[in-house]
């Protein structure tokens, strides 16, 4: 096997890698267009190459002229391919200047294969047989005609148009896309233009290598996308971190307004303890000031005043956990026992209510992996909506049953109320800023949901029966204990 066909046989199969990897990568990803025209470019190149080496060993002129005859097919592709490109990863581009220049590049292929290919040539005298890389390879004897300045007026249009195209990309600030993009394109092609036009005049006596310039155009583009991968990659991550901060920064505004909503309840549990504990310390008081005093009922009352003291604290860290804006922090927690630790918070807005709560706690429920926090709002938000949904009813029909349970591999945590039930497009209800209340502001549910599928799970709804509805909170069953 000669030199020729060597090289030439690794920049098919170069440009067929490159299409195959960039084809694949566009079938993952459909919406990459620019990734299909350039898989597109580079088989386009491979076939080129193929034809370009045919002529190289062609053995007469008229073999040598066919070959150049059925050049022009992968050569009117590469021009499309290469106009597709620019217009879809600059996303820039003169729409009139892509067209003329397919337009006279496409009036060549017809004329290749309408007109004698002699036509071409003002004269054909003949090969001529000259070293390259060793090896022997064939040129023509003769000039070209003026019919070769249609694909010569062809490629001239593309290159005033990927130029064109790769100034208005630097004039937005992207100067590595436009130097790698149209600066690549405008050297490797006008250089592979220019050694053809010299080679045909007999100036140079070095084939054409179109094929080769093409590869190297093709392995900067290349290197372009990848950087850009890169780069999507990157804002990729920075969205998604932003996206989370953002959701941080929802659920704990969420944390705040439904706070807000028994902020007077929350008032009222802490202001029992301290009349307690003031009474208390008064009644010791007088104790203390009999004759002799009376200590053992001293002890009774401090006794009393250490234990409000510490359902006061205990109101108060609850609160303060609520409110706090912290990193989300995983544990596993059961739901059950969660689930208890809302019913302290919710005791006395239950009370206020007159609303009436069943707790059906499942025991020795399988582990979940939450940010306890996080999820206490959750049940939290769903409960305080019960309420409210269950407000025009008389005091008597205000029930409200929250259970807990397995579901198949999950967990699930269940809040039914007895109010007037769901809309019948209940994903309405799920909407940011849909809302039933006059004062509400429609962001409870949507930021409640968002948790959950946070943490891979759903937030369900549907409506109960007789009347009323039912919010299903289903979380996967931590992996460790799976």
């Amino acid at each position: 096997m000669d030199m020729v066909t060597i090289v030439w046989s690794m920049v098919a199969s170069a440009c067929l890698t490159l299409g195959l990897v960039h084809g694949l990568v566009w079938w993952q990803h459909r919406e990459k267009l620019d990734r299909l025209w350039f898989a597109l470019l580079a088989v386009s190149t491979a076939w080129f190459a193929y034809f370009e080496w045919s002529s190289l060993r062609a053995m007469g002129p008229q073999s040598y002229l066919e070959g150049i005859r059925w050049m022009q097919v992968p050569t009117w592709c590469m021009f499309v391919c290469m106009v597709g490109y620019v217009l879809t990863h600059l996303r820039e581009g003169n729409r009139g200047l892509a067209g003329l220049a397919v337009g006279l590049r496409t009036l060549s292929v017809v004329l290749a294969f309408t007109l004698d290919t002699g036509v071409h040539f003002r004269e054909i005298t003949g090969l001529q047989r000259v070293m390259f890389l060793g090896t022997e390879v064939t040129l023509p004897v003769g000039s070209p005609s003026l019919l070769m300045l249609v694909p010569h007026g062809a490629l001239v249009a593309m290159l005033v148009f990927v130029v064109g195209a790769a100034i208005t990309v630097w004039r937005r600030g992207e100067h590595r896309l436009a130097v790698l993009v149209g600066g690549s394109v405008g050297f490797f092609v006008t250089l592979g233009a220019l050694q053809s036009i010299l080679g045909f005049w007999q100036v140079i006596k070095i084939p054409p290598g179109g094929s080769l310039y093409f590869l190297a155009l093709l392995f900067v583009t290349a290197f372009e996308l990848s950087m850009e991968t890169k780069r999507v990659k990157t804002l990729s991550v920075e969205l998604a971190e932003t996206r989370a901060k953002s959701r941080e920064q929802v659920a704990h505004f969420g944390r705040v307004a439904s706070l807000g909503g028994i902020s007077v309840t929350l008032a009222h549990e802490i202001n029992q303890p301290l009349g307690i504990i003031l009474s208390n310390a008064q009644a010791a008081e007088r104790m203390l000031a009999k004759d002799p005093p009376d200590l053992p009922e001293v002890r009774a009352i401090l006794a009393d005043i250490v234990r409000e003291n510490l359902r006061a604290s205990a109101v108060i860290q609850r609160t303060r956990e609520l409110l706090q804006r912290k990193e989300v922090s995983r544990e596993l927690v059961n739901l059950s026992d969660l689930a208890g630790e809302v019913f302290a918070i919710m005791r006395r807005p239950l009370q206020a209510r007159q609303v009436t709560l069943a707790a059906e706690l499942a025991a020795g429920l399988p582990l979940v992996s939450v940010d306890r926090i996080q999820l206490q709002q959750v049940l939290l938000n769903l409960m305080l909506n019960a309420c409210e949904a269950m407000a025009a009813n008389p005091p008597s029909e205000r029930r409200l049953s929250v259970a807990t349970r397995v579901e198949g591999g999950a967990v699930c945590l269940a809040v039914t109320d007895s109010g007037p039930g769901l809309p019948s497009d209940v994903e309405k209800i799920f909407a940011p800023y849909f809302t039933t209340k006059p004062q509400g502001l429609g962001m409870g549910l949507p930021i409640c949901r968002s948790i959950v599928a946070a943490h891979e799970g759903q937030l369900l709804a549907e409506s109960a029966a007789p009347r009323g509805a039912v919010f299903r909170v289903i979380l996967p069953v931590a992996a460790v204990l799976q």
